[in-house]
């Protein structure tokens, strides 16, 4: 369990001004697979440590449940308080089903064992990475978990996979009957999240589903529909007016709105630009 995540505006000063309405425990499943191609392990090892992994979220989700009934006879005047525990307490919540449980899993093995163990503890799940999902699309829809996937800009997880893998992904999942929203991963990529719907969308998705998988789905998945993902009276103005094409890398971004704010385009790099396009001429004797 690495944390809590949360949904954010990326303008405000404070944690409660930047708060966009969800917040989800996020799990790192076991993995059977290897940790890129300089991990130097033998598949024994690997078993083994995904064994071992297994069993340690195990014994701390059964630790969880014991410290949320403790919690809640405590809150029902049926108990002494528990010792606070500050790990125990960020996932009773999601044992509760208050908190939505966010599992970053790739493998296609792991994606299955993953479904089974999300529904053997009756858990409100949503799925991240996902890159194999396409292998076992039919098994996530029918498990009615929603993915995050990405990034779409990747190089396949299997030497023998089609170089287009990680492109086709997303719509093969989307067909399927899953609902995908797509991520770009690392916070440094945030800026190329278009141009990876723009590949899921020439590569099977279709531009009008690669849209939603970037503004109404999300919205869906995190459960604020009601006030983002698309343009409609009433809810809040976030959004952006361009001259093309969103997903075209030649277009360009004229506004941003967030919560009807205009938002500054201005950035060091821009200022680094005008400068240099404007410099004088260098100093003569």
């Amino acid at each position: 369990f690495s944390g809590t995540a949360a949904l954010i505006n990326l303008h405000g000063y404070t944690p409660q001004q930047m708060y966009a309405g969800f917040k989800g425990v996020v799990l790192n499943f076991p993995s059977t697979g290897r940790r890129g191609r300089f991990d130097r392990r033998s598949d024994e090892d690997i078993k083994k440590a995904s064994e071992r992994a297994l069993k340690r979220l195990n014994e701390s989700w059964e630790l969880a449940k014991t410290y949320t009934q403790l919690e809640d006879a405590y809150k029902a005047g049926k108990g002494a308080a528990p010792e606070y525990y500050p790990e125990m307490a960020a996932l009773a919540p999601v044992v509760r089903g208050e908190t939505k449980l966010l599992v970053e899993v790739n493998r296609a093995a792991d994606i299955k064992a993953a479904i089974k163990w999300v529904q053997d503890n009756q858990l409100d799940a949503i799925f991240t990475g996902v890159a194999e999902g396409w292998r076992v699309a039919d098994e996530l829809a029918e498990a009615k978990i929603p993915v995050i996937t990405g990034p779409v800009f990747s190089t396949p997880t299997r030497a023998s996979d089609r170089y287009d893998r990680p492109y086709a992904n997303p719509g093969i999942m989307q067909k399927a009957g899953v609902k995908v929203a797509l991520r770009s991963n690392e916070s440094e990529n945030v800026r190329n999240l278009p141009f990876n719907a723009g590949f899921a969308a020439a590569y099977g998705m279709g531009r009008e589903e690669a849209l939603k998988a970037v503004t109404i789905v999300p919205a869906e998945i995190f459960g604020v529909a009601d006030q983002l993902g698309s343009l409609e009276v009433g809810k809040l103005a976030n959004l952006i007016v361009t001259d093309g094409d969103p997903f075209e890398t030649r277009t360009h971004i004229h506004h941003v709105f967030i919560e009807g704010w205009k938002i500054p385009l201005d950035s060091r790099h821009i200022r680094l630009y005008n400068e240099f396009l404007e410099r004088q001429p260098g100093l003569s004797k």
